[in-house]
């Protein structure tokens, strides 16, 4: 049986391996309230969390993967509109 990658398959694939690495970096995430926020984080792991897939930030947050927007400026298949209205403010 062959396995088909999707496009957000392979984000969350960058994902886990950013927080494996526990790297610094430009996280842009949408809260439960739609919020936008833009942090610059320490990554601590990815967990599956009741059966959602997160990145869990070094001051505790966690972050579920289809609410993140982009990760050091690769965009999330999820939110194709953001990159166009995003700044590096």
């Amino acid at each position: 049986m062959e396995t088909i990658q999707t496009a957000f398959d392979t984000f969350a694939d960058t994902l886990r391996d950013a927080a494996a690495r526990r790297q610094f970096v430009r996280l842009e995430y949408m809260t439960d309230l739609h919020e936008f926020i833009k942090a610059d984080v320490l990554l601590k792991s990815a967990t599956a969390t009741n059966g959602v897939d997160v990145l869990e930030l070094a001051n505790g947050e966690q972050v579920p993967f289809n609410r993140v927007v982009s990760i050091s400026g690769q965009l999330s298949p999820r939110y194709p509109g953001y990159g166009n209205y995003s700044c590096d403010c």
